[in-house]
């Protein structure tokens, strides 16, 4: 036994002395070059992908350049010995880009074009995208008469060119919350056959545009790449000299790449940059422990990171401009990680990304389990934030700022299905979210803050602080069953809070809790809570011990019931209905538009101290502030008033 053990000690000695790193740099040179030392680096990823890597290889990539091409990974490391993908050198990290650069163009009446040889995905001038050539231009669209999932309908087409139609993509806005992408395989009169159908059928007077056809090429910044011809054509702006500018064409599908068994791999410190597909594409159950730490990540076509893998760990990284959505967990993409990063413009164009019901989130963790998603900045994305379905899952300390840019009838915050369940929400922060209806025809969806969609079930929903969102505060859809929606502060909103029961399903919402919620008005028409059931039954759960506000129309529109007719309740009478026994309401009257409130919130790690100055306040339970107001991370527990379990809001004393 001791001479067995001996042996394994020296094997394991012998793994760490073979341990290999790697170079990359431009002015490397992939046959006279070794590769293993900063001064005799290799050149190309096509050299570096000739290595099997062993536990404990590193490749180091030169600060401050760019390396063109696809880094695939067949093997991996160990959990003591991981592979590691990293920078050297000083600068900015160096990039790994999807895209080659375009140059020689000629001009040919008003379009410049230039011979190019690769299947262009996207284009992109000076680093921005630029328009793929569509009808009618941008912010202008086609109304169908109806729809299926394989055509549609238009008697305007009648009127259009052959060369307008024909070969062309289309973008269909098939619901309030997608747009969709097909192509067109015939027309006929009136109706447009889809080469593959779409997921939804479009309502009658949604919109739709075409694109992708060089007859469409007549607008500045707009491009269509000729395969046929192997030709990029473009109309840059202004008539400036596409020469004078930097072009990159999108060629490369991914920029990191995982083999079958591919495991325990680390990538530092790199930005990912114009892909067709994905900056890291992890894609099999068995890729495990994957770590990407302080990456960059900017314009890919459809995801930032594509996660299919276990384990996967996403921290302390920035997505920029992606397409479609920045990071996506699904499948086997169990227990993921994804913290501390910053999400700016995600999914900024409808008919760009993976064009399916979940495009153009920020973070999308569809049908997995067990994820910790929190201390992550979005701002700006076309559709949901972060929207999460599965179960067990953890979303806290995450900042949302102006999701639900492009389309409505989702959420800052979002779940769906009965497969959503044991999941919790907390302390996350919301803001400007309020949905886009355009291409919808009579859009009814009133955009939340946050959304459980259909029989999301047993999940909590605790400490959230919704502000500056001007339609509903936190939404629970039909057949929803024991949720608790505790300690959230809702400051101002069409329906603080919304319980619909509607006749789309004829489960209602049951099992509710819902208490030391903090629901405040801004305006005379706002209403504090709007329950629809056509039971009739209203036997939505626990409702009590929570802060109702309604400072301008307490009389008649602080509560509202909606059945087959609408019937409005002040304070006094929603508590006849059996609900909010202990409940605070209004102390104030006020007439618009007068606002003497004010919302203190401490959206960081660390504890807040805010001078409140000379100034006295009353917090919601009429007690006086004044001095030092501290406020604790993340939560909302104003020093010194334990019932004040939220983010404090108060009154000036001498508004009262």
């Amino acid at each position: 036994m001791k001479t067995y053990l001996l042996a394994a000690a020296c094997f394991l000695c012998l793994q760490e002395t073979i341990a290999t790193n790697y170079y990359l740099a431009n002015a490397g040179n992939d046959t006279l070059n070794t590769g293993h030392s900063a001064a005799s680096p290799w050149k190309s990823i096509a050299k570096l992908n000739t290595v099997s890597y062993l536990p404990g290889d590193s490749v180091f990539l030169k600060s401050g350049e760019v390396f063109r091409g696809t880094i695939i990974v067949t093997q991996g490391g160990m959990a003591t010995s991981r592979v590691v993908f990293t920078a050297y050198g000083t600068g900015n990290k160096p990039i790994v880009s999807g895209a080659e650069p375009v140059s020689n163009w000629i001009l040919n009446g008003a379009v410049y074009q230039a011979t190019f040889n690769g299947a262009v995905s996207n284009f992109f001038v000076n680093d921005k995208e630029q328009i793929i050539a569509r009808f009618p231009n941008e912010h202008q669209y086609l109304t169908l008469d109806s729809a299926g999932t394989n055509h549609l309908l238009d008697a305007s087409i009648t009127s259009l060119s052959v060369n307008d139609i024909t070969g062309a993509k289309l973008c269909i806005h098939t619901a309030q919350w997608c747009w969709e992408k097909t192509a067109l395989s015939s027309v006929s009169a009136d109706r447009i056959n889809y080469t593959g159908p779409t997921t939804l059928a479009a309502l009658a007077g949604y919109s739709y545009f075409l694109y992708d056809n060089i007859s469409h090429l007549d607008t500045a910044k707009e491009w269509k790449y000729d395969a046929a011809n192997q030709t990029l054509n473009y109309i840059p702006p202004s008539n400036i000299d596409p020469n004078t500018l930097v072009c990159e064409a999108s060629v490369y599908t991914n920029g990191f790449e995982f083999g079958s068994f591919a495991a325990y791999i680390s990538i530092l410190n790199i930005a990912f940059e114009k892909q067709a597909n994905a900056g890291v594409a992890i894609q099999n159950a068995n890729n495990k422990y994957i770590v990407i730490d302080n990456c960059n990540f900017g314009r890919q076509y459809n995801y930032g990171v594509l996660n299919k893998g276990k384990y996967t760990e996403v921290g302390n990284c920035h997505f920029r401009e992606v397409d479609g959505i920045g990071v996506l967990s699904q499948n086997a993409g169990i227990k993921a990680t994804i913290h501390h990063n910053v999400f700016k413009n995600i999914g900024q164009f409808r008919n760009s990304g993976i064009g399916l019901q979940i495009n153009l989130s920020a973070i999308n963790c569809a049908f997995v389990d067990s994820c910790y998603i929190h201390h992550n900045d979005i701002d700006s994305a076309g559709y949901c934030g972060i929207s999460v379905d599965g179960a067990h899952n953890l979303i806290e300390r995450n900042i949302i700022k102006n999701a639900m840019l492009l389309n409505n009838d989702g959420a800052a915050l979002k779940s769906y299905g009965g497969q959503s369940h044991d999941n919790i929400f907390r302390n996350n922060f919301i803001s400007h979210s309020d949905g886009n209806t355009e291409g919808c025809q009579n859009a009814n969806f009133i955009t939340p803050g946050i959304y459980f969609d259909f029989n999301v079930n047993n999940t909590v929903v605790d400490g959230n602080t919704i502000y500056k969102h001007h339609k509903k505060g936190i939404f629970q859809n039909s057949g929803n069953f024991n949720n608790t929606i505790t300690n959230n502060v809702v400051y101002g909103g069409q329906y603080c809070l919304d319980l619909n029961g509607t006749p789309a399903q004829t489960t209602p919402i049951t099992g509710m809790t819902i208490k030391h919620n903090s629901l405040f008005a801004l305006s005379g028409t706002d209403v504090i809570i709007r329950q629809i059931d056509f039971s009739n039954a209203f036997n939505q759960g626990d409702m009590d011990s929570n802060y109702y506000f309604q400072p301008y129309n307490a009389a008649n529109y602080a509560f509202r019931y909606l059945a087959t007719t609408p019937t409005y309740y002040n304070f006094n009478e929603w508590q006849a209905t059996g609900n909010d026994a202990h409940t605070q309401s209004s102390f104030v009257n006020w007439t618009l538009a007068e606002n003497y409130s004010r919302l203190f919130m401490n959206q960081t790690d660390s504890v807040l101290s805010i001078s409140l100055a000379d100034s006295l306040y009353l917090d919601l339970d009429s007690n006086e502030v004044c001095g030092n107001l501290t406020l604790l991370p993340h939560s909302r527990q104003a020093k010194g008033f334990d019932k004040l379990y939220c983010k404090a809001i108060f009154f000036p004393f001498s508004a009262v």
